[in-house]
Protein backbone atom coordinates (compact mmCIF):
# COMPACT_ATOMS: atom_id res chain seq x y z
CA UNK A 1 0.00 0.00 0.00
CA UNK A 2 3.09 2.55 0.88
CA UNK A 3 6.03 2.25 -1.49
CA UNK A 4 8.27 3.29 2.29
CA UNK A 5 8.20 3.67 5.69
CA UNK A 6 8.18 7.15 5.24
CA UNK A 7 4.90 6.97 3.74
CA UNK A 8 3.25 4.83 5.96
CA UNK A 9 4.32 6.92 8.72
CA UNK A 10 3.08 10.45 7.08
CA UNK A 11 -0.33 8.52 6.42
CA UNK A 12 -0.30 7.82 10.07
CA UNK A 13 0.82 11.39 11.14
CA UNK A 14 -2.79 12.16 9.26
CA UNK A 15 -4.65 9.72 11.06
CA UNK A 16 -3.31 11.32 13.95
CA UNK A 17 -4.30 15.27 13.65
CA UNK A 18 -7.79 13.99 12.42
CA UNK A 19 -8.29 12.65 15.83
CA UNK A 20 -7.39 15.84 17.31
CA UNK A 21 -9.51 17.95 15.27
CA UNK A 22 -12.14 15.38 16.09
CA UNK A 23 -11.18 15.82 19.86
CA UNK A 24 -11.20 19.53 19.53
CA UNK A 25 -14.81 19.46 18.41
CA UNK A 26 -16.22 17.58 21.10
CA UNK A 27 -14.24 20.50 23.11
CA UNK A 28 -16.04 23.24 21.84
CA UNK A 29 -19.39 21.86 22.06
CA UNK A 30 -18.80 20.87 25.80
CA UNK A 31 -16.86 24.58 26.37
CA UNK A 32 -20.51 26.00 25.09
CA UNK A 33 -22.40 23.52 27.14
CA UNK A 34 -19.98 24.91 30.28
CA UNK A 35 -19.98 28.72 29.63
CA UNK A 36 -23.78 28.51 29.23
CA UNK A 37 -24.58 27.13 32.62
CA UNK A 38 -22.39 29.39 34.90
CA UNK A 39 -20.49 32.46 35.21
CA UNK A 40 -17.24 31.40 34.83
CA UNK A 41 -15.28 33.44 32.03
CA UNK A 42 -13.52 31.91 29.06
CA UNK A 43 -10.32 33.03 30.71
CA UNK A 44 -11.11 31.11 33.66
CA UNK A 45 -12.45 28.02 31.63
CA UNK A 46 -8.54 28.35 29.62
CA UNK A 47 -6.68 28.62 32.32
CA UNK A 48 -8.39 26.01 34.24
CA UNK A 49 -7.96 23.56 31.19
CA UNK A 50 -4.17 24.48 30.60
CA UNK A 51 -2.99 24.32 33.98
CA UNK A 52 -5.15 20.81 34.60
CA UNK A 53 -3.46 19.72 31.21
CA UNK A 54 -0.17 20.31 32.27
CA UNK A 55 -0.31 18.53 35.78
CA UNK A 56 -1.79 15.24 33.84
CA UNK A 57 0.56 15.12 31.19
CA UNK A 58 3.20 15.74 34.03
CA UNK A 59 2.50 12.57 35.45
CA UNK A 60 2.75 10.76 32.54
CA UNK A 61 6.46 12.44 31.32
CA UNK A 62 7.51 11.41 35.05
CA UNK A 63 6.25 7.45 34.29
CA UNK A 64 7.48 7.42 30.82
CA UNK A 65 10.68 9.22 32.71
CA UNK A 66 11.06 11.70 29.53
CA UNK A 67 11.72 14.67 31.85
CA UNK A 68 15.34 14.39 32.25
CA UNK A 69 16.70 14.47 28.70
CA UNK A 70 14.46 17.93 27.78
CA UNK A 71 15.25 18.94 31.15
CA UNK A 72 19.49 18.62 30.19
CA UNK A 73 18.83 20.00 27.08
CA UNK A 74 17.34 23.38 28.26
CA UNK A 75 19.98 23.38 30.78
CA UNK A 76 22.56 23.03 28.03
CA UNK A 77 20.53 25.72 25.38
CA UNK A 78 18.68 28.32 27.89
CA UNK A 79 17.48 29.86 25.07
CA UNK A 80 15.11 27.72 24.21
CA UNK A 81 12.90 28.97 27.66
CA UNK A 82 12.54 32.01 25.63
CA UNK A 83 11.15 29.69 22.75
CA UNK A 84 8.87 27.80 25.25
CA UNK A 85 7.17 30.67 27.05
CA UNK A 86 6.19 31.90 23.73
CA UNK A 87 4.61 29.14 22.41
CA UNK A 88 3.27 28.55 25.71
CA UNK A 89 1.94 32.23 25.09
CA UNK A 90 0.75 31.12 21.70
CA UNK A 91 -1.41 27.88 23.04
CA UNK A 92 -2.94 30.61 25.99
CA UNK A 93 -4.41 32.92 23.08
CA UNK A 94 -5.45 30.24 21.03
CA UNK A 95 -7.54 28.78 23.19
CA UNK A 96 -8.86 31.73 25.00
CA UNK A 97 -10.16 33.64 21.98
CA UNK A 98 -11.64 30.21 20.86
CA UNK A 99 -13.84 30.01 24.04
CA UNK A 100 -14.71 33.30 23.97
CA UNK A 101 -15.64 32.82 19.97
CA UNK A 102 -17.68 30.27 21.56
CA UNK A 103 -19.41 32.28 24.42
CA UNK A 104 -20.89 35.18 22.22
CA UNK A 105 -22.02 32.94 19.61
CA UNK A 106 -21.58 29.04 19.43
CA UNK A 107 -19.22 26.35 18.88
CA UNK A 108 -19.90 25.50 15.23
CA UNK A 109 -19.72 28.61 14.32
CA UNK A 110 -16.51 29.97 16.33
CA UNK A 111 -15.06 26.61 14.88
CA UNK A 112 -15.79 27.10 10.99
CA UNK A 113 -14.68 30.83 11.45
CA UNK A 114 -11.30 29.77 13.32
CA UNK A 115 -10.15 26.94 9.94
CA UNK A 116 -9.41 29.79 7.81
CA UNK A 117 -6.05 28.89 9.87
CA UNK A 118 -5.46 26.47 6.75
CA UNK A 119 -5.27 29.70 4.37
CA UNK A 120 -3.00 31.80 7.06
CA UNK A 121 -0.53 28.76 6.99
CA UNK A 122 -0.03 28.54 3.55
CA UNK A 123 0.42 32.01 3.02
CA UNK A 124 2.87 32.08 5.45
CA UNK A 125 4.89 29.52 4.22
CA UNK A 126 4.55 31.10 0.60
CA UNK A 127 5.71 34.11 1.76
CA UNK A 128 9.22 32.59 4.01
CA UNK A 129 10.02 30.66 1.30
CA UNK A 130 8.79 33.61 -1.53
CA UNK A 131 7.59 30.63 -3.62
CA UNK A 132 4.15 30.47 -4.77
CA UNK A 133 2.15 27.55 -2.96
CA UNK A 134 1.83 24.33 -5.00
CA UNK A 135 -1.82 23.90 -7.14
CA UNK A 136 -2.59 20.34 -4.36
CA UNK A 137 -2.11 23.24 -1.72
CA UNK A 138 -4.09 26.20 -3.45
CA UNK A 139 -6.81 23.53 -4.36
CA UNK A 140 -6.83 22.41 -0.63
CA UNK A 141 -7.20 25.62 0.92
CA UNK A 142 -10.31 27.10 -1.51
CA UNK A 143 -11.70 23.99 -0.52
CA UNK A 144 -11.05 24.34 3.17
CA UNK A 145 -11.97 27.66 3.04
CA UNK A 146 -14.88 27.73 0.96
CA UNK A 147 -16.41 25.05 2.55
CA UNK A 148 -16.73 26.76 6.02
CA UNK A 149 -17.54 29.43 3.83
CA UNK A 150 -20.69 27.85 3.22
CA UNK A 151 -21.15 25.55 6.76
CA UNK A 152 -21.38 28.95 8.24
CA UNK A 153 -23.04 31.22 5.36
CA UNK A 154 -25.49 28.74 3.81
CA UNK A 155 -24.42 29.89 0.84
CA UNK A 156 -25.22 34.04 1.46
CA UNK A 157 -23.45 36.35 3.97
CA UNK A 158 -26.15 38.26 4.69
CA UNK A 159 -27.66 35.11 6.60
CA UNK A 160 -24.20 35.10 8.47
CA UNK A 161 -25.99 36.15 12.59
CA UNK A 162 -23.07 36.20 14.36
CA UNK A 163 -22.39 38.40 16.77
CA UNK A 164 -19.63 40.58 15.77
CA UNK A 165 -17.54 39.64 19.07
CA UNK A 166 -17.58 36.45 17.96
CA UNK A 167 -16.16 37.10 14.86
CA UNK A 168 -13.67 39.28 16.16
CA UNK A 169 -12.31 36.34 18.62
CA UNK A 170 -12.63 33.81 16.39
CA UNK A 171 -10.49 35.14 13.36
CA UNK A 172 -7.89 35.52 16.04
CA UNK A 173 -8.01 32.19 17.20
CA UNK A 174 -7.23 31.08 13.57
CA UNK A 175 -4.67 33.30 13.86
CA UNK A 176 -2.82 31.71 16.71
CA UNK A 177 -3.66 28.40 15.73
CA UNK A 178 -1.61 28.99 12.53
CA UNK A 179 1.64 30.08 15.09
CA UNK A 180 0.79 26.94 16.92
CA UNK A 181 0.97 24.89 14.05
CA UNK A 182 3.86 26.98 12.52
CA UNK A 183 6.60 27.78 15.71
CA UNK A 184 6.96 24.68 17.47
CA UNK A 185 8.72 22.87 14.81
CA UNK A 186 12.27 23.98 15.93
CA UNK A 187 11.32 22.90 19.45
CA UNK A 188 9.68 19.29 18.65
CA UNK A 189 12.67 18.78 16.88
CA UNK A 190 14.59 19.00 20.10
CA UNK A 191 12.54 18.27 23.40
CA UNK A 192 9.90 15.80 24.33
CA UNK A 193 6.37 16.26 22.21
CA UNK A 194 5.04 15.78 26.18
CA UNK A 195 7.45 17.47 28.03
CA UNK A 196 6.85 20.86 25.70
CA UNK A 197 2.97 20.37 25.73
CA UNK A 198 3.73 19.97 29.21
CA UNK A 199 5.59 23.56 29.98
CA UNK A 200 3.28 25.43 27.26
CA UNK A 201 0.19 24.71 29.09
CA UNK A 202 1.92 25.45 32.26
CA UNK A 203 3.09 29.09 31.04
CA UNK A 204 0.19 29.89 29.42
CA UNK A 205 -1.99 28.99 32.39
CA UNK A 206 -0.13 30.91 34.57
CA UNK A 207 0.01 34.37 32.18
CA UNK A 208 -3.93 33.38 32.13
CA UNK A 209 -3.95 33.19 35.23
CA UNK A 210 -2.27 36.35 35.85
CA UNK A 211 -4.50 38.34 33.63
CA UNK A 212 -7.95 36.97 34.99
CA UNK A 213 -7.80 34.72 38.28
CA UNK A 214 -9.85 32.04 38.65
CA UNK A 215 -11.97 31.93 41.45
CA UNK A 216 -14.65 29.12 42.82
CA UNK A 217 -13.21 26.40 41.55
CA UNK A 218 -15.44 24.14 43.09
CA UNK A 219 -17.70 25.02 39.91
CA UNK A 220 -15.51 23.02 37.64
CA UNK A 221 -16.23 19.90 39.39
CA UNK A 222 -20.66 19.75 39.77
CA UNK A 223 -22.07 17.20 38.34
CA UNK A 224 -23.75 18.54 35.66
CA UNK A 225 -20.43 19.88 33.94
CA UNK A 226 -18.40 16.78 35.19
CA UNK A 227 -18.54 15.21 31.49
CA UNK A 228 -17.78 19.02 29.96
CA UNK A 229 -14.44 18.64 31.89
CA UNK A 230 -13.71 15.12 30.63
CA UNK A 231 -14.14 16.40 26.84
CA UNK A 232 -12.15 19.81 27.13
CA UNK A 233 -8.81 18.54 29.63
CA UNK A 234 -8.82 15.00 28.73
CA UNK A 235 -10.26 14.12 25.93
CA UNK A 236 -9.63 17.73 23.76
CA UNK A 237 -7.00 18.82 25.23
CA UNK A 238 -4.23 16.10 26.46
CA UNK A 239 -5.45 13.41 23.87
CA UNK A 240 -6.02 16.26 21.26
CA UNK A 241 -2.63 17.97 21.39
CA UNK A 242 -0.28 14.62 21.83
CA UNK A 243 -2.12 13.90 18.69
CA UNK A 244 -1.46 16.96 16.60
CA UNK A 245 2.13 17.72 17.84
CA UNK A 246 2.51 14.07 17.18
CA UNK A 247 1.06 14.22 13.11
CA UNK A 248 3.18 18.00 12.90
CA UNK A 249 6.49 16.12 13.96
CA UNK A 250 5.92 14.21 10.16
CA UNK A 251 3.72 16.75 7.78
CA UNK A 252 4.24 19.86 6.85
CA UNK A 253 2.69 22.84 8.35
CA UNK A 254 0.56 23.07 5.25
CA UNK A 255 -0.57 19.71 5.59
CA UNK A 256 -1.45 19.69 8.61
CA UNK A 257 -3.35 22.57 9.13
CA UNK A 258 -5.51 21.41 6.43
CA UNK A 259 -5.89 17.77 7.52
CA UNK A 260 -7.40 19.01 10.66
CA UNK A 261 -9.83 20.66 8.98
CA UNK A 262 -11.97 18.05 10.32
CA UNK A 263 -12.58 20.01 13.37
CA UNK A 264 -15.50 22.27 11.55
CA UNK A 265 -17.41 19.31 10.32
CA UNK A 266 -17.34 17.30 13.39
CA UNK A 267 -18.26 19.96 15.37
CA UNK A 268 -20.90 21.04 12.63
CA UNK A 269 -22.43 17.60 12.40
CA UNK A 270 -22.33 17.16 16.38
CA UNK A 271 -24.06 20.31 16.78
CA UNK A 272 -27.22 19.01 14.68
CA UNK A 273 -27.56 16.27 17.20
CA UNK A 274 -26.75 17.63 20.66
CA UNK A 275 -28.73 21.03 19.59
CA UNK A 276 -30.93 20.22 16.53
CA UNK A 277 -29.09 22.22 14.32
CA UNK A 278 -30.55 21.61 10.85
CA UNK A 279 -28.26 22.30 7.46
CA UNK A 280 -29.60 22.79 4.50
CA UNK A 281 -28.38 22.16 0.94
CA UNK A 282 -25.35 25.01 1.27
CA UNK A 283 -24.16 23.45 4.62
CA UNK A 284 -24.43 19.57 3.18
CA UNK A 285 -21.97 21.06 0.36
CA UNK A 286 -19.83 22.75 2.72
CA UNK A 287 -19.60 19.32 4.86
CA UNK A 288 -18.20 17.64 1.19
CA UNK A 289 -15.63 19.98 0.66
CA UNK A 290 -13.93 20.16 4.09
CA UNK A 291 -14.09 16.59 3.89
CA UNK A 292 -12.46 16.50 0.10
CA UNK A 293 -9.67 18.77 1.71
CA UNK A 294 -8.67 16.58 4.73
CA UNK A 295 -8.43 13.86 1.96
CA UNK A 296 -5.94 16.17 -0.05
CA UNK A 297 -2.70 15.53 2.00
CA UNK A 298 -3.35 11.67 1.76
CA UNK A 299 -4.00 11.72 -2.28
CA UNK A 300 -0.88 13.92 -2.83
CA UNK A 301 2.60 12.82 -3.89
CA UNK A 302 3.95 12.43 -0.03
CA UNK A 303 7.34 12.31 -1.32
CA UNK A 304 6.95 16.31 -2.11
CA UNK A 305 6.14 19.32 0.23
Amino acid sequence: MFDTQGDAMKFFAVFLVVIAGTMWAGSGLAAQHFLAHNDHTAMNLTVFRMISTALIIFVIAFIRGTLGRSMRILKEYPTLWIKLIFYGLGLMLMQHTYFAGIGAGNAAVATVIQYICPALVICWVALRRKKVPGMDDMFAVVLAVGGVFLLATGGDPRTLSVPAECIYYSILSAVFYAFCSIYPKQLMMTLDNSFLLMFGMLFGGIMGYMADPVTDLGTFFHNDVLFDMFMIIICGTVIAFICYNAGLAWLTEEQTSVTATVEPAVSVIASYFLFGTTFGLFEGTGIIMVLLAILMPVMRKWHGN
